[in-house]
């Protein structure tokens, strides 16, 4: 029997007399529609399900046939989601400028024959048809036929490939994903040119109809995580999912945790190497972020520019990062352990001077460490928010100004106001974590400020405990240090050199364990 935590329970419980008093209704009941062979039905069909939105552009043409006579059809496509240019030149112009067979116009033989674009479909289902348009396809109609040709035309602006802002590198590719699924599947096709490369789409969203692309390696991939992932998808039924922080939440083994198991990326090199060690990745249309999982705790000490370094220097900087994320959630609280509860611990050369700083500020300890906090967490958030050149300004000058004003009106200590700065600056070390951080920082502060170094241990040993039992798509989130693969410690705090990276995480089911059957001998002259 599968047990639920408490929060989860609370959750359920809470919201239970909630929702047994609203009426809901998750299906949108439409009738299914066929294409008629009379197009002036067709046209009402049309009238009916689009509206008289002004971005639908509907054309009348007569196309010529070989025996002078002309039959009617119509074009229907959304302005500013296809290329007027191509609609034009490669399809109005070809039917209108040519006499077409009036047998095979039937089953649009002549017609598709005469088109010179990249696809087309025979669709018989009107709505099915529909949505399509609204996917930035040309749909044409001709009378007697009860069916309609979807074309490819799609032409839409989308923003150039760049660098994404959020995970910089020294080395590497610059390129990032944009909001197009078909540029972002083009970028990992150009990494990964293999027939076992696959990218299986679905729509989620009975109003939204957002494109979702599940990507994985045929050959590498675990047929059980894949499983996994492809039945939690086909089970979200919403009415829309805007951007990949929905699909995150939905899809993740412990939606109540503060710890993320799902993990994102914006790099297609990235992408291309978590495929490799037989991930699974999800693309959402309209959205540069791309999902993977399973995505592991130890990730975050990771970067994909570590594997353009020398081995040494990768090890060093994954250490601070990982030390980083300890000195971040335990510094505050530690601070006011030592301060409050147990001045033992620290050298008796500063216990005068902090007590006579503490004497000089108004408050107690605990709310000086709580402002200074949340001080810092305002002018973080101000500056993300704020335009680019205005946030980078507040950012910096912001908390220097403000600190200087706490300190000399004795708001804050000295003392304080570097133990909260190591904390901020070492949380933005692994940024992503950097929320868990923040939180866990407060948690912490709170229960060592109420009961001193006993609370900070139990909260402490909580928290390992929640992490350890965690899982990411079925796979321990705290692989390899719980459950403990030795052969995965070659790159995990430390990264082995490359030659010793002969086969694919432990910790990541696969297929194909030795992803290196053969390397240069080592030249011992």
């Amino acid at each position: 029997m599968k047990r639920t935590s408490f929060i989860q329970r609370t959750f359920k419980n809470t919201t239970k007399g909630i929702t047994n008093n609203i009426e809901i209704n998750n299906t949108f009941d439409r009738n299914k529609i066929h294409f008629s062979t009379d197009i002036n039905k067709n046209e009402h069909t049309l009238q009916e399900q689009l509206g008289t939105s002004q971005d639908v552009m509907n054309l009348s043409l007569k196309i010529p046939l070989k025996d002078n006579k002309t039959i009617n059809a119509i074009l229907v496509a959304i302005d500013g989601l296809v290329n007027e240019e191509i609609i034009h030149n490669f399809v109005i112009k070809p039917l209108t400028d040519s006499l077409l067979d009036n047998n095979s116009i039937k089953n649009f033989t002549s017609i598709r024959s005469k088109l010179i674009v990249k696809d087309t479909e025979i669709e018989e289902n009107f709505e099915k048809a529909i949505n399509q348009v609204l996917k930035a396809k040309a749909l044409l109609i001709v009378d007697g036929i009860p069916k309609g040709l979807l074309i490819s035309v799609e032409g839409f602006e989308t923003r150039s490939i760049g660098e994404p802002e959020t995970e910089q590198k020294v080395r590497g590719a610059r390129e990032g994903f944009s909001e197009s699924i078909n540029i972002n599947l083009s970028l990992i096709r150009r990494r990964i040119a293999h027939p076992s490369l696959r990218f299986e789409a679905l729509d989620i969203g009975e109003f939204s109809q957002t494109t979702i692309t599940i990507a994985y390696i045929k050959d590498i991939a675990d047929p059980q995580l894949l499983k996994r992932v492809k039945k939690r998808l086909n089970q979200i039924k919403v009415d829309s999912i805007n951007n990949s922080g929905e699909i995150e939440q939905l899809i993740e083994d412990h939606p109540y945790s503060i710890f993320p198991t799902v993990g994102n990326t914006e790099l297609p090199d990235k992408m291309a190497a978590l495929l490799m060690e037989g991930r699974v990745c999800i693309l959402i249309n309209g959205d540069p972020v791309c999902l993977f999982a399973p995505f592991l705790f130890i990730e975050g000490t990771k970067h994909i520019e570590d594997y353009n370094s020398r081995p040494y220097y990768a090890s060093f900087i994954r250490l601070i990062r990982f030390f980083s994320f300890i000195l971040c959630i335990t510094l505050p609280a530690l601070y006011i352990t030592a301060i409050n509860f147990n001045k033992s611990l620290i050298p008796s050369d500063l216990i005068l001077p902090l007590i006579m700083e503490k004497d000089s500020v108004p408050f107690p300890l605990a709310l000086e460490i709580i402002m200074m906090l949340l001080m810092f967490e305002l002018v973080r958030e101000a500056g993300v928010r704020l335009p680019k050149q205005v946030g980078t300004a507040v950012s910096i000058i912001g908390p220097l100004i403000l600190g200087e004003v706490a300190v000399t009106s004795s708001i804050s200590s000295p003392s304080t106001l570097i133990i909260v700065s190591i904390s901020y600056i070492t949380s933005f070390v692994i940024t992503s974590i950097a929320d868990v951080s923040a939180l866990l920082r407060i948690i912490l502060f709170v229960a060592a400020s109420l009961f001193g170094a006993y609370g900070f241990i139990v909260v402490l040993l909580a928290t390992i405990t929640h992490m350890v039992s965690l899982t990411s798509l079925g796979v321990p989130y705290m692989a390899p240090l719980s459950p403990f693969y030795l052969q995965d410690w070659k790159d995990t705090l430390i990264r082995f050199p490359t030659r010793s990276l002969k086969y694919r995480p432990k910790s990541i089911p696969n297929l194909r364990p030795m992803k290196m059957s053969s390397i240069p001998e080592e030249d011992k002259s």
